[in-house]
This record gives structure tokens, sequence and C-alpha cells, in this order.
């Protein structure tokens, strides 16, 4: 675990990079735009979203630091920022962006190897075998009830990098996590009346909430018990 002068020298710099992530997604979302010739976002993200991105980026690295190594904190902390930026990028022009992609990619590797050594990257395939198997029934389900398979590519891409940093039983964490956090958005949305039966939505969100889930809990779990 990371000491008091480290733990909030991290988060308030977690609080800086977090109020800006909001407004570079945006840039970024521009830029995407205009690679394909398609008419940029109309504006820039709402403040409320740059409170949002500084309350959660605060909230994560405080926790990271208070339960986890310093490696694995550090890492944590950059996938909380990664995610804010794909959340982003997602609710604006609804795609995850292969570069978040690769970025992740190369990250995650190198922090399954540095964990577990090249040994671990067995459990990585494994784990990606299982969530490429539980997103194609997924697929498959969606497509035969309505005609669409409902899941894009970049979310089964994104999955899949995610099942091969996290490994076993890593995996699980992710699965249980993204399920219940789609399960309580679901819910909620239609409590709310933000969504219908058939409502389709961007799924960078649940997906990393369950990708920081499979990070945190192990830990949590053994702080509780």
């Amino acid at each position: 675990m990371i000491g008091i002068l480290g733990t909030a020298v991290l988060t308030g710099m977690s609080c800086l990079v977090g109020y800006f992530i909001p407004e570079l997604s945006y840039s970024f979302a521009c830029y995407k735009c205009r690679r394909k010739g398609y008419p940029a976002p109309l504006r820039s993200p709402d403040p409320w979203w740059k409170g949002l991105s500084l309350l959660f980026t605060a909230g994560v690295t405080g926790l990271s630091c208070f339960l986890l190594p310093f490696d694995q904190a550090i890492f944590t902390v950059f996938t909380c920022f990664v995610a804010v930026f794909g959340i982003c990028v997602d609710r604006l022009i609804r795609i995850i962006a292969n570069e978040m992609l690769w970025v992740i990619l190369a990250a995650g590797l190198t922090y399954r190897i540095h964990s577990d050594g090249l040994p671990g990257l067995l459990g990585s395939a494994g784990a990606m075998f299982l969530v490429v198997v539980i997103f194609g029934l997924t697929m498959l389900f969606t497509y035969v009830r309505k005609g669409t398979p409902g899941v894009g590519m970049g979310d089964i891409k994104l999955a899949m990098i995610i099942a091969i940093t996290v490994g076993f039983p890593g995996v699980f964490y992710f699965l249980t996590g993204m399920a219940c956090v789609i399960g309580f958005y679901c819910l909620a949305g239609m409590k709310c009346g933000f969504l219908v039966r058939d409502s389709t939505f961007p799924m960078c969100g649940h997906i990393m909430a369950g990708f920081l889930i499979a990070l945190l809990w192990p830990y949590i779990s053994i702080t509780i018990l």
C-alpha cells in the first residue's frame, strides 16, 4: 500500500487529470470524425462530465492507493484514466477506438507478465477464450431474438483485451462485475424512464467498470474478511 502522503499526492494529480479528460476525449472524437468525414459532435462535454470524471478518478485513485501494492495501484489508476476517456468517447460518437485498445493491450500485457511472468499468458489465453464464448453466445441469442448482434466488435475486442490482462481467476471477477453493472443500469434506466425494453446503449462504461472491479475486488474482499 502507498502511504498517506503518496496517496494524497496521487489523488490530487488524478483530480487534475480527471478534470481534463472529458475535453481530451472531445478533441479525440472530433479527430475521429474528421478522419471518417463525419460531422463533429455538436458540443464539448457538459461541465458535469468534468465533475463526475474528477470525482471518479479521485475515488478510484484513493481506493487503489489504500488497498493495492504500489505497482498494481499505478496500473489501476492508469486504467481508470483510460476508462473515463473511453466512456466519454463512446458516449459522444459510439465507438471504442482502436487507438485506445492498442494502449490497453500494451499496458495489459506488461501488467500480466510483470505479475505472473510468461506462464501467466496461458491463463490469459484461457480467459480470452471464455470471454469469446460468452460474448459469442450473447450475440447469437440477441440476433435470434432481435435480428441484430446487439454487441459491437469494439466491445468484444475490449473484453478480450481485458481478459488477457486479468487472466484467471480475474476473468470471473470481470464478467460478474460487468454483468452486475449492466443489470443495475438497466433496472435503474427502466425505473427512471430513460431506457425501455429494447433500448441500446454504449457499453464501454460497463465493460471498463468490470475491468476495475476485477483489479480491485480481490483486495476489497480480503479487507472485508
